[in-house]
């Protein structure tokens, strides 16, 4: 269906940012429990050290509802508008009493790439006293890893972010949810070394970590772990297949098109018809977007349906991204992984 994307508008119109309440309206609206307007809080964007500082005033005031309905409200709106930064908001609230706020906070940051963001999050991926909230530093983590893959991250960041992460995977005593993010965060970089780690963690690990392994392979971008996931593509576990699925879009191979057209039409579980139609979205070649666009004109249930209507949405704004020469897409190379 032609035009169909999920593109956000990228900018705000001229009346709208001309017409914004000052930032100390907007927090005296948040402390005093009023309904939040998505478009008012648009004057916390790169708020000034005044405005910080009376938001550092107001934070213990609120309640943790109202605090993560803040944070999840910047959030929804930044999605919308690309425009918006308010990372310095997110970085108040990474030390919040409450798990879910905190959860929250870590979320907001994960599109950031600053040096700074990485350092202040690093700490976090060991010290903080929630499993949850490290799985999310260490996913956020794994934006770093691209940064670092495209050049962005200094040497020293560099080394301190790989070995973090790296102690992490080996720290028997952390729980497995917070290894496997962390392995999968990792799985983007291009030394041997992380081939190697998640090779062991495949072999050897726990059911949890061999998943991680899955998805650090489709991170890792290298041309030989497709063989290994097409093999789980006959999984007898429903995840296994899912994970496998989307971790082989993620290596954008054209031998992965037709094992995924075979599992998204042959496999009878939702999920992994759905991780199918997604990857196929991922890989963007014309031969994939002829599927789609053909799957998307015939009768399908309900989840197929939306599951196509965000993978043809993905091909589009990926063949946008490549006609401006804007791709992010970073390419390791296809060095053989050593299984």
């Amino acid at each position: 269906m032609d035009g169909m994307t999920n593109e956000h508008d990228d900018g705000l119109e001229e009346d709208e940012q001309t017409d914004l309440p000052s930032a100390e309206a907007v927090l005296e609206e948040i402390g005093r429990g009023m309904p939040l307007q998505p478009t008012r809080l648009h004057a916390l964007s790169e708020p000034s050290a005044d405005t910080l500082q009376q938001l550092l005033r107001l934070w213990p005031r609120l309640v943790p509802e109202r605090r993560r309905d803040v944070l999840a409200a910047l959030q929804h709106e930044a999605a919308e508008h690309s425009v918006l930064d308010f990372h310095r908001v997110y970085l108040t609230a990474l030390r919040d009493a409450d798990t879910a706020t905190r959860m929250l906070a870590v979320r907001g940051l994960f599109e950031e790439e600053r040096p700074e963001i990485m350092r202040v999050l690093m700490p976090m991926l060991t010290e903080d006293a929630s499993t949850d909230v490290r799985v999310e530093v260490a996913r956020a983590l794994g934006q770093h890893v691209l940064a670092m893959e495209f050049g962005l991250l200094a040497e020293d960041d560099a080394e301190a972010l790989i070995a973090g992460l790296r102690d992490t995977i080996e720290d028997v005593e952390q729980p497995d949810e917070v290894r496997g993010a962390a392995l999968e965060a990792l799985g983007a970089s291009s030394e041997e070394a992380t081939a190697e780690l998640i090779s062991e963690q495949y072999e050897t690990g726990s059911g949890k970590m061999k998943l991680a392994a899955l998805r650090a392979m489709g991170r890792n971008a290298s041309d030989g772990w497709l063989d290994l996931l097409i093999y789980h593509f006959d999984d007898e576990d429903p995840e296994v297949r899912a994970v496998a699925a989307e971790a082989a879009g993620l290596l954008l191979l054209d031998e992965a098109v037709s094992p995924l057209v075979m599992l998204a039409t042959e496999d009878k579980d939702n999920d992994v018809q759905v991780a199918a139609i997604k990857a196929l979205g991922e890989i963007a070649s014309d031969e994939a977007e002829r599927i789609l666009t053909r799957w998307q004109r015939e009768r399908h249930e309900p989840h197929i349906r939306e599951a196509l209507r965000e993978a043809l949405g993905s091909v589009h704004l990926i063949t946008q991204e490549m006609r401006h020469g804007q791709s992010s897409r970073p390419d390791f190379g296809d060095e053989e992984p050593p299984l």
